[in-house]
């Protein structure tokens, strides 16, 4: 016989501990959807020619299948959809301010996976969406350095907004050209910000970037080396941007929490920033595509996909520890202030041991590759 004291079992489960199976369970249930819709996708992109042949720019050898990023785009539509369910108050946001941008963005992918369009045509696209989500979503009005307080963008806020979400969708687009490179950069990412996303409480954000996840890796399943399938640009630009927009989706204050959340993209900005820059530098259009990303340095040195996919998943996923440690309490605050020094050691690290590789095995220098181009 129960005693007056004793705590009393609820008879059936309360909605809390139903959300605690069923939403792993949907992510779980989207991995696997998306591998089998990604090998559905393989079989009609062969079929109809829809593949990616090497040329004189690509890291890959082998003709290989293009636009599996299809998939990746229905399951995590699909799921963002479902979200807005539980989260209705959240409707706006979610629905105009990233998945409506996200597939104009994908559709423009899929048309220029087909017919290549002009630079300057997506750039246009690019630039509307961004200023789209901007509108929904609200723009950056400041970010926390760690120990250095904030710093406000005032009327610089919708600028550096847009040009965050531009930055994010070519970058994803560059990273596709490697096997498992973009792959695995989606599942590190969208882990790193679901992680972070639980910890401050920001549980839409924290499913949209697990749904994310689960789909890129669904697709990893056959993009590992040797790659059966690329995303294309349907699936690299939709992921950009999907990453960019997932931060802003974060509870107030947005600025406390935007630089933790992102840290887990850092090598994967870090490499496109250092190409635009070089590109600059040496008067190269900057949006042309080519061949000296330091991961494609790193491959044409000799290092395998695998490795190189693994290398850069592995200072993503340090970024990511390194965020998560800025916004736990239980972290001490000069550590976590200090820990961000660690990426910026990591950046020079491993520039200077890819270059240094390169000049070992004999690859020229990016310079002297530009210098040998403009003559």
């Amino acid at each position: 016989m129960p005693t007056p004291g004793d705590v009393q079992q609820p008879l059936f489960p309360t909605l809390d501990s139903i959300e605690s199976a069923l939403w792993p369970g949907a992510v779980a249930l989207v991995f696997a959807l998306t591998a089998i819709l990604v090998d559905v996708m393989i079989i009609m992109s062969t079929r109809f020619r829809l593949v990616d042949l090497p040329n004189r720019r690509s890291a890959h050898a082998l003709p290989t299948a293009r636009g599996g990023g299809v998939a990746i785009v229905l399951l995590v539509c699909l799921s963002a959809t479902v979200t807005v369910f539980r989260w209705p108050q959240l409707g706006g946001q979610v629905l105009l301010g990233i998945v409506l941008p996200a597939l104009a963005i994908a559709l423009v992918g899929i048309v220029d996976d087909i017919r290549p369009l002009r630079a300057s045509l997506r750039l246009v696209i690019q630039l509307a969406v961004a200023f789209l989500m901007t509108a929904v979503l609200g723009p950056i009005q400041a970010v926390s350095v760690f120990g250095l307080g904030d710093i406000a963008f005032g009327p610089m806020a919708w600028p550096v907004t847009i040009v965050w979400i531009v930055g994010m969708i070519n970058a994803f687009n560059f990273i596709d050209g490697s096997d498992g490179m973009a792959g695995l950069a989606g599942v590190v990412i969208g882990a790193s910000m679901a992680a972070i996303g639980f910890e401050t409480r920001s549980l839409a954000a924290m499913l949209l970037a697990a749904f994310a996840a689960a789909a890129a890796g669904g697709f990893l399943v056959f993009n590992w080396h040797p790659a059966r399938v690329f995303m294309g640009d349907v699936g690299s630009g939709f992921l950009g941007l999907f990453f960019s927009a997932i931060p802003l989706l974060f509870k107030d204050p947005r600025s406390e929490t935007f630089l933790p959340v992102v840290l887990c993209l850092w090598p994967y900005i870090y490499d496109t920033l250092l190409s635009v820059l070089r590109r600059l530098w040496h008067r190269r259009n900057p949006f042309q595509p080519h061949r000296e990303f330091l991961f494609h340095r790193l491959i044409r040195s000799g290092v395998g996909h695998s490795r190189v996919a693994l290398l850069y998943g592995m200072l993503s996923l340090i970024g990511g520890l390194v965020g998560f440690a800025a916004i736990d309490p239980n972290v001490p605050r000069a550590v976590a202030s200090a820990a961000p020094l660690a990426i910026v050691a990591l950046a020079a690290g491993m520039t200077y041991a890819i270059e240094r590789r390169c000049h070992l095995v004999g690859l020229p220098s990016a310079a002297t590759s530009y210098s040998s181009a403009l003559h």
